[in-house]
């Protein structure tokens, strides 16, 4: 099978199997509905950066070891978020969500006596969360311009239900990655939204490839209709494609998450980095197991 699969030369019958990639599409959606109406419940907590929420920041230059940084992370001062550190540097940045005057000053005397550096090297700076509403609110407006044109593309292309299962595929990437986000309490940053955006990129790639691929097998077969021999020949001849460039996708993208993990470095590029592997792992899932079913229904014998 695994041979078959590496050579392109599989067999599958995808419509018969596409009641079952249909059932589980919509315990997937169900799940995902679930856990969103469980944050506005507050069963589940929303884990916003301080460019949402605003808070202060504190950096500033010493030598430090891991359990220096634990040790702020957990202290009974302030609520530290996060932590930055910077390759070859020795500058490190504490995020803290907002609180009261006392509070600060008594968390940068906190700072201070732990790394035994005197106040006016601590570079303390407070963060209104006018930034991340600001990149929210661009992000949405930009989504919407998107799908609309994602509609008015594919419509135009090969027809209207084809840009619906387009938006299905897109859907579930989204509510995927942001699931998960909220059940392992992630942090959103203003590095995770852009991300989120990306993904429709690479999820609508692999999708279009293969509408691309239905149409010129219709058109070499002289059909007016998609049939279950195109739909099954089709699918078995992109399946390995999309693996192969999810795989070429994910590599480097992994490359950053486990340097970046193992030498102890945080920061915009990681949080860039971890949903973008979400979702490239799911945009390859859905442009097949989400796209199979929709396709089956439309189709005339």
């Amino acid at each position: 099978m695994f041979k078959n699969l590496f050579l392109g030369n599989t067999k599958v019958d995808f419509y018969k199997k596409s009641k079952f990639f249909y059932k589980v599409f919509i315990i997937e959606i169900t799940i995902f509905v679930g856990i969103i109406i469980m944050v506005f419940t507050n069963t589940l907590d929303l884990n916003l950066s301080v460019d949402f929420t605003g808070g202060t920041t504190y950096q500033f230059d010493t030598e430090y070891s891991s359990e220096d940084i634990s040790d702020v992370m957990n202290s009974n001062i302030l609520e530290v978020s996060r932590y930055q550190t910077f390759e070859n540097s020795n500058s490190i940045i504490f995020r803290a969500t907002e609180a009261s005057s006392e509070e600060e000053a008594q968390f940068l005397d906190y700072l201070s006596n732990k790394f035994n550096i005197p106040d006016s090297e601590i570079e303390f700076q407070r963060v209104g969360p006018t930034f991340g509403q600001e990149i929210t609110q661009k992000g949405l407006r930009a989504l919407i311009i998107f799908l609309s044109f994602i509609v008015i593309l594919i419509t135009y292309r090969y027809e209207f239900r084809y840009s619906l299962i387009a938006l299905a595929a897109l859907v579930h990437d989204l509510l995927l990655c942001f699931s998960i986000y909220l059940l392992l309490n992630l942090e959103i940053t203003p590095s995770t939204v852009i991300a989120l955006l990306t993904i429709l990129g690479y999820s609508l790639y692999d999708t279009v490839i293969l509408f691309d691929k239905l149409n010129d097998a219709r058109k070499v077969k002289k059909q007016n209709n998609l049939n279950i021999e195109t739909l099954n020949s089709t699918f078995n001849e992109v399946l390995m494609r999309s693996i192969n460039t999810s795989i070429t996708s994910v590599i480097p993208i992994a490359s950053i998450l486990f340097i970046g993990n193992y030498l102890g470095l945080s920061g915009a590029l990681t949080d860039f980095a971890l949903p973008l592997f979400i979702g490239i792992m799911s945009g390859t899932y859905s442009s097949i197991f989400v796209t199979i079913p929709f396709l089956s229904k439309i189709i005339k014998n």
